[in-house]
């Protein structure tokens, strides 16, 4: 299957000079509700005084919070002993904190994954002018099709198309932390995204961050990651309506000197329609 990747003046060259793509943690995309998703409250008053009961130590992080800020200052079974009548009293409250402290994780899951988690973003079409505009640097960067089989490199997580939708995707919190539940809800999150990129037509596969080769900043503050290709997973290189004579050049040259790596790809231009606001694909021999 071939897939394609917008890519700026700079980093095209680089692509096709290093044979390496830049693999994205999730916090760093431009969409602020990326691999966001939606926690929602579940509890009933009844199912928490029965938690009391069978799974006390459910609560202890609550009680040492209390302890903590001189709310309850008793020992642990003393709290547990009053907590079924005070969930029943106070569970209107507890609803609303929860579901506040809720969102605040929620809007902390793109930084959560990102420790792990690294996304190669590829697009099913090749002539969309809003992402040769905001990803090819304004029409003058490069677009490469991609044969994903041919990628070879470490194995990925998960890969699949983006599903667009007008809502977040609803997790339960609640449920086991290795649960097979759990862990498909966040997958959804991955794969899910507002309606409003549904133009993009994007493809993702998911990478572990520790499996990729990876470079630091002089500051040692940022680290990049990087998914080296064969040079065969490269089919197209479609030129944008203003790239340069330079950077054209550029990617001849390198074409033409690697003959035994690339000289199976080939080469298209990106054309104004006459009358319609569209792109044409046309062969640049």
């Amino acid at each position: 299957m071939v897939l394609y990747k917008y890519t700026t003046e700079d980093s095209g060259f680089r692509i096709l000079e290093d044979l390496r793509l830049k693999i994205t943690p999730p916090n760093e995309f431009n969409d602020p509700f990326e691999t966001t998703p939606h926690s929602k409250f579940t509890k009933k008053p009844e199912e928490m005084v029965e938690l009391v009961r069978t799974n006390p130590e459910y609560y202890r992080p609550v009680y040492k919070d209390m302890n903590r800020e001189g709310a309850f200052t008793g020992t642990f079974e003393k709290f547990i002993g009053g907590l079924p009548k005070a969930l029943i009293r106070h569970f209107t409250e507890y609803k609303k904190l929860s579901r506040e402290e809720l969102a605040k994780i929620d809007i902390r899951t793109p930084d959560t994954l990102s420790r792990e988690m690294g996304i190669l973003c590829l697009s099913k079409t090749r002539s969309s002018i809003p992402m040769w505009s905001y990803y090819a640097d304004h029409h003058r960067g490069v677009v490469f099709g991609f044969n994903i089989d041919k990628f070879g490199g470490p194995k990925y997580w998960h890969s699949g198309f983006v599903k667009y939708r007008k809502q977040r995707v609803v997790v339960n919190p609640y449920l086991p932390p290795a649960s097979p539940d759990l862990k498909k809800f966040y997958y959804n999150t991955v794969f899910t995204k507002s309606a409003e990129w549904s133009h993009e037509q994007e493809y993702r596969r998911v990478f572990q961050l520790t499996d990729l080769a990876s470079t630091r900043l002089a500051n040692g503050q940022k680290m990049f990651y990087y998914l080296d290709i064969a040079g065969s997973a490269i089919e197209e290189i479609i030129l944008g309506c203003r790239t340069s004579p330079d950077l054209e050049s550029q990617i001849r040259q390198e074409l033409h000197r690697r003959k035994i790596t690339f000289g199976h790809i080939r080469l298209f231009r990106c054309i104004k329609h006459r009358s319609k606001y569209a792109l044409g694909i046309i062969p640049s021999p």
